[in-house]
């Protein structure tokens, strides 16, 4: 993801591979600085936050922000494409569940067409309680 002429520090490569390592999952700046920690990869908190928004605007890992009081959290791109698909959120895990459905996409239409709205697919977080939360 590197253009040319640019390179990648040693703390820009760990925020980097360790999204890269855990992919569909979803991380605070904080889980990221405890699992490089965890692994004797140090990063200041700056710095990650920093790298985060380098990678959010090279396009290489997507930023969330699900709620009023929630910390953002990130994830590596890949080949995700978050924009076109919904997502559920757990209240009790916190777990981020992306979401593609034909039914969700004709309600979206139905607003289109009867009230003039169109929504962000990439944007729009259904919030609840996850099978295995309510499992417990």
């Amino acid at each position: 993801m590197a253009g040319k002429g640019t390179y990648r520090t040693r703390a820009q490569e760990a925020v980097l591979n360790y999204l890269k390592a855990t992919p569909g999952k979803h991380h605070t700046a904080a889980e990221i600085k405890a699992q490089l920690s965890a692994k004797d990869q140090p990063v200041g908190t700056a710095t990650i936050y920093r790298q985060l928004e380098r990678f959010v605007a090279e396009g290489s890992i997507r930023k969330y922000t699900l709620g009023p009081g929630d910390s953002a959290c990130y994830a590596f791109v890949g080949d995700c494409q978050c924009n076109a698909h919904f997502h559920c959120k757990c209240e009790v895990c916190g777990r981020l569940i992306h979401l593609n459905c034909d039914e969700l996409s004709e309600i979206r239409s139905h607003l289109l067409e009867h009230y003039g709205f169109s929504w962000n697919e990439g944007k729009t977080v259904f919030y609840g309680v996850c099978e295995d939360c309510r499992k417990k």
